[in-house]
């Protein structure tokens, strides 16, 4: 086989089926990386690489995936010193990561051996890399923050300037608060960290569920003033709320539809972008960031369940739902459901122009809540005209379960405990939109129809 395949087949094939690799994608699948058969009945199995020689001068010329895969045929310690001595080269990655559709076709090309030699010897590479499975990443980023905890406290220790050491207190105290909010091993849901980034303000992303096998999985989207430092913590509580929320409904539907209480649930507290504050907000830079970020972070997902994809939702908030809208827009991947709280809007005009399938938007606003209706980053996705559907927020009576639903007042009370909000964010996470109330008469013939 020639020595640009990376795979190999039960029986040899000839060179005329061998394709040199392009990026294109068919039929919604990229090809393999480095080449790929055309008989898609061949039987794919790993080729490991590691016995093939690496020239260390040649690494700097490299990019993208074919620098990972260079990178993961090191031997450990050759690799691991690499990485020691050229720090750049991780964060020159992450910077400008590879396609998640081109990430997780490489991991899923390498031999055992080459995935766990690249994540033992750059645990923040593999960590936070789109495309790589969830479970490996939370094993490589819980592995590297004991290790930059360390490093930091070393400068911290000999630190000669106040801003060297400010910036190292802000850092570990910023990696506490993610690990706080990971809670333990006996925690339930279990949590995993998808990825970690203590400078600056900080990027985290913490899962509630098994994000490699749920039915459903929910994007938790902030939207300003919301930091690493500040809020992971909290952000991370109102996910768990909302997971025990679509549990306990996937429950209690259950009685009506049996299988419902069958099915499972993840729930992302994404913080994958750094938030603006008053001295930014009239600005988008900010949420180009997030747009990208969260594009990429959705669409490695989609790369790791093809075949399997769950029912993708993206509940967003001020800020992040400008981002969101943004990211739906202009990248050409699909969602199942969008749900914007407290949302300035965007340059979208309708539904028509977000990819989301069956036009699956709902937008909630609450009193005195002074952001909707501002329109500030363009077309408000409460008009009439846009065509997204009415989730109320207002609080009242929930006649399936009998409960006082509170009310959401002003931006930030969206996610409040047992609010009229956050039950119809649940329900939308879990495909059953005919039940989120709208503050009409028509709640209670939809209520009626489940209990029959």
């Amino acid at each position: 086989m020639p020595a640009t395949s990376l795979i190999q087949v039960q029986d040899t094939p000839t060179t005329a089926d061998i394709v040199p690799y392009s990026p294109a994608v068919t039929n919604g699948v990229a090809p393999l990386l480095y080449g790929a058969l055309i008989d898609p009945s061949a039987v794919v199995q790993p080729l490991s690489l590691s016995s093939r020689p690496v020239s260390l001068s040649d690494l700097s010329a490299l990019s993208g995936v074919t620098l990972l895969r260079e990178l993961a045929i090191l031997p450990h310690d050759q690799l691991a010193s690499y990485i020691a001595s050229n720090p750049r080269v991780v964060d020159n990655i992450l910077a400008s990561p590879p396609a998640p559709a081109e990430t997780s076709a490489m991991w899923n090309t390498m031999s055992d051996p080459d995935r766990l030699n690249l994540e033992t010897a750059a645990p923040r590479l593999v960590g936070n890399l789109d495309g790589i499975p969830a479970d490996v990443r939370d094993t490589a980023n819980r592995a590297w923050i004991p290790q930059v905890q360390a490093q930091l406290t070393s400068r911290l220790n000999s630190a000669s300037g106040r801003a060297i050491a400010e910036d190292a207190r802000h850092q570990i105290h910023m990696l506490g608060e993610i690990q706080s909010a990971l809670g333990t091993s006996g925690s339930i849901p279990q949590r995993s960290l998808l990825s970690v980034d203590p400078t600056g303000q900080g990027k985290a992303a913490i899962v509630l569920g098994d994000l490699a096998h749920a039915d459903y999985v929910t994007y938790m989207v902030p939207g300003m003033f919301f930091t690493v430092d500040g809020q992971i913590d909290d952000w991370t509580d109102d996910a768990s709320r909302l997971y025990d929320e679509q549990v306990s409904w996937l429950n209690l539907i259950d009685k009506v539809k049996p299988g419902e209480a069958k099915k499972t649930v993840a729930v992302v507290a994404w913080m994958g972008y750094q938030t603006p504050d008053l001295t930014n907000i009239g600005s988008l830079d900010l949420a180009y960031q997030g747009r990208d970020a969260l594009a990429r972070t959705i669409e490695g997902l989609q790369a790791e369940r093809a075949g399997t994809e769950p029912y993708i939702t993206v509940v967003a908030h001020s800020y992040g739902s400008t981002a969101a809208l943004m990211a739906l827009t202009e990248y050409d991947f699909q969602i199942d459901a969008l749900a914007l709280v407290g949302s300035p809007g965007s340059a979208a005009q309708s539904v028509n122009d977000l990819h989301v399938r069956n036009h699956n938007v709902y937008v909630g606003e609450a009193p005195f809540d002074p952001v909707p209706n501002s329109a500030w980053f363009g077309s408000d996705p409460a008009a009439p005209s846009y065509g997204a559907k009415k989730m109320a927020v207002g609080g009242g009576f929930d006649a399936i379960t009998n409960e006082f639903l509170a009310p959401s007042f002003g931006h930030n009370d969206y996610f409040g405990v047992g609010t009229e909000s956050m039950r119809n964010m649940a329900l939308i996470g879990i495909d059953h939109g005919e039940l989120v109330t709208t503050g009409s008469s028509s709640d209670n013939r939809k209520t009626l129809a489940l209990e029959q």
